[in-house]
């Protein structure tokens, strides 16, 4: 399910404290006024021990070492100043901040876990299929959980979206399996359509094609929701008899398209935008300046939303490669 609890982060990222000039704030940042007001405010004078010797004193006129005690001395401040001016730029990793590079490194991370995890539950289904079917159920249910305390948790947990890659590949492991048994060839062609939709988003996106909006976060958010809802009870549903979804899913709607495949063809358009919102989120994090955590959670969302349109190319490629 693709992850709607992204959008009450962004919200929480546009609504970040900023500078007049629009940039994102630092910490112990203070306005200009309250610096003009007391500019040494938490900081030790330079200037301080640099006071007029009392009368009597000497004061080193004349004495060569003293006069250079008295010069270096007063040119401490100007060459630390000329230091911090001649000094590098803080980037964007100095000051702990997320970048594009993040969520690429943790995205590859992430989907490195989810293809070893597919790997294992693919050797399982072909080993021993009821062990496979078994560890999938179980997977599903793990995995479920996994999402669901990863979005409504208050902290970033990347240790669970860790364990969500693996076992979530597993699982997609062992039903890939199945499903290239009985269509042989499948398994390729739904792999490469979904990068295909993933690669075509993301240049539409890119180059301003189609953007994100709030009609777009709403189609999304409550699409994604309802079709889990769907999915759900359509599960409890078939396996306890009271409905057989395969005929409801080969209706002909108009007499000839399969009711499946309308359904998987809208469930397809609600991952795009959700992955479009996505992309979107990334953005807006990168330009606010959020920590560098917050690039786990957008891995998440973008690995959630591959997996939906992934699960749906391959449902609806099997309703094409069925046998009569």
């Amino acid at each position: 399910m693709a992850n709607p609890v992204m959008n009450s982060i962004v919200k929480d990222w546009s609504t970040q404290q900023t500078t007049p000039a629009g940039y994102p704030t630092m910490p112990g940042y203070q306005p200009a006024s309250q610096q003009a007001s007391n500019p040494y405010a938490g900081q030790a004078n330079p200037y301080a021990a640099q006071q007029a010797p009392a009368y009597g004193q000497p004061t080193g006129y004349g004495d060569p070492q003293a006069y250079g005690q008295q010069q270096g001395a007063y040119g401490d401040p100007m060459a630390s100043y000329e230091a911090m001016m001649t000094a590098p730029a803080a980037d964007a990793v100095d000051r702990g901040r997320m970048t594009y590079d993040d969520v690429v490194v943790k995205s590859l991370i992430c989907f490195g876990l989810l293809l070893a995890g597919a790997t294992v539950g693919w050797m399982m289904g072909l080993a021993s299929p009821s062990i496979a079917v078994a560890s999938m159920s179980v997977g599903c249910l793990v995995a479920l959980g996994l999402g669901l305390f990863v979005q409504f948790s208050k902290k970033v947990r990347p240790g669970a979206i860790i364990a969500y890659s693996l076992i979530e590949g597993v699982v997609l492991g062992a039903l890939s399996c199945f499903f290239e048994i009985v269509y042989p060839g499948i398994v390729v062609t739904a792999v490469l359509a979904t990068l295909v939709v993933i690669g075509v988003t993301l240049g539409a996106f890119s180059f301003g094609f189609i953007r994100n909006s709030g009609a777009v976060t709403r189609i999304a958010t409550i699409g994604s929701i309802s079709f889990f809802f769907y999915y759900m009870i359509s599960l409890i549903l078939s396996r306890s008899g009271a409905v057989d979804m395969t005929a409801v899913n080969n209706y002909k709607v108009f007499g000839f398209i399969p009711l499946g495949v309308i359904i998987g063809v809208i469930a397809i358009i609600i991952g795009v935008l959700c992955l479009v919102r996505d992309f979107d989120a990334v953005k807006v994090g990168v330009n606010t300046g959020v920590p560098v955590k917050y690039s786990w959670l957008c891995t998440f969302a973008i690995m959630t939303d591959v997996i939906w349109i992934y699960l749906e190319i391959l449902k609806l490629l099997s309703y094409f490669m069925r046998r009569d």
